[in-house]
């Protein structure tokens, strides 16, 4: 059966529509691809444009909004004329009514269909496209997408089967990144140094090799110019290697005070401390100050309402959200301290901060 549902929403998404189709025109076949999928307008299951109140003075209005019967929101749909090539604009036109809607499926349709998901299963901070369906008919990923968002069929165990599924194809290449620095690093050299002794003991005294390869290097280098360049460590007695793994435990005390202070809590207390000694500045002033570099991917400071929006779908806010903990700046605008500090970053805070004045101790 999946098999003539999904030759029939080829039939109405791409075989039989004009070349220059109106995004509304496009619309009524969408409609009747979503019924093939037993969603149907009569029964409530499609809203088309909804309207939402966003806020005091905001609204949005997807395209497509898909409920049950019961009038609960399940996923989110777009569409694009098929004429015009998806990009991120209308991807990102997407995210913002899933986030919005606290929907972790969105499901965009234009020359192709693209699923996308945004929760827990990812920590991506923007939703991650899991799968690009184009229109041929009996193909096995149009065949999936039916099993998947069907009305009688459609179920949430399922979704997640499926969306861990597509990390695992996609997270490929990140493993065989990791894979390939695992070997170019130095606690692998360290093994394999740990291996040659093991292999000549039997031929050889302990103190003997050891001496040997005191006096030897051993080089492992990625055939790749570039990475080489970046990852190549050359092996060093085991006394002389510093772990680059070993996690950074320092603490931080501002302006003497006794609290000795995590990564994370250091920024935060210190931009606190900031609004304290300067009551009077903006929220401009501050995200000028604190510029989103010093951080990188998230920013050190963002507006509330932005993170919450951005991270609707997401346990980890990644920022300091407790109440306590949201600041307000003079122009009475609410805003939140990243959590994502290491010691790659947490120096540009640390300099920022000498250089305004306070007394930082490492300790």
């Amino acid at each position: 059966m999946n098999n003539n549902q999904w030759n029939e929403i080829c039939f109405y998404l791409s075989e039989n529509i004009r070349t220059d189709i109106s995004e509304r025109d496009f619309e009524k076949n969408v409609i009747q691809a979503l019924g093939v999928l037993e969603w149907k307008e009569f029964l409530g299951n499609i809203q088309t444009r909804p309207s939402f109140q966003i806020g005091a003075s905001n609204r949005i209005m997807p395209d497509f909004v898909i409920n049950d019967n019961e009038k609960k929101n399940l996923f989110v749909v777009e569409i694009k004329q098929p004429n015009i090539q998806l990009n991120t604009n209308f991807q990102q036109q997407l995210f913002s009514y899933m986030r919005l809607l606290r929907l972790q499926y969105g499901v965009l349709i234009g020359q192709v269909i693209q699923v996308f998901y945004d929760g827990d299963l990812t920590d991506h901070d923007d939703p991650v496209l899991l799968e690009t369906i184009t229109f041929e008919r009996d193909s096995a990923k149009g065949l999936k997408f039916v099993e998947l968002f069907s009305k009688q069929t459609f179920n949430y165990d399922l979704l997640k089967a499926f969306t861990l599924n597509s990390f695992k194809k996609i997270n490929r290449k990140a493993e065989q990144k990791k894979l390939q620095q695992k070997i170019l690093s130095t606690e692998y050299h360290l093994e394999l140094l740990e291996l040659i002794k093991q292999d000549l003991l039997n031929n050889y005294d302990a103190e003997l090799i050891d001496n040997v390869l005191k006096e030897i290097s051993i080089n492992i280098h990625s055939k790749q110019p570039v990475i080489a360049e970046k990852l190549k460590i050359q092996a060093k007695s085991p006394a002389t290697i510093e772990n680059p793994n070993k996690r950074d435990t320092t603490r931080y005390m501002i302006n003497g005070r006794n609290e000795r202070l995590p990564k994370n809590r250091f920024v935060l207390e210190f931009v606190r401390a900031y609004l304290q000694k300067y009551p009077t500045i903006s929220y401009s002033y501050l995200k000028n100050l604190f510029k989103d570099e010093y951080q990188g991917s998230t920013g050190v400071i963002n507006k509330l309402e932005f993170v919450e929006e951005k991270y609707a779908n997401k346990e980890n806010k990644r920022h300091f959200t407790e109440s306590n903990d949201i600041l307000i700046s003079a122009d009475n605008i609410q805003f939140v301290v990243s959590t994502q500090w290491d010691k790659d970053n947490i120096n540009n805070i640390v300099d920022l901060a000498r250089e305004n004045g306070f007394e930082i101790q490492e300790v």
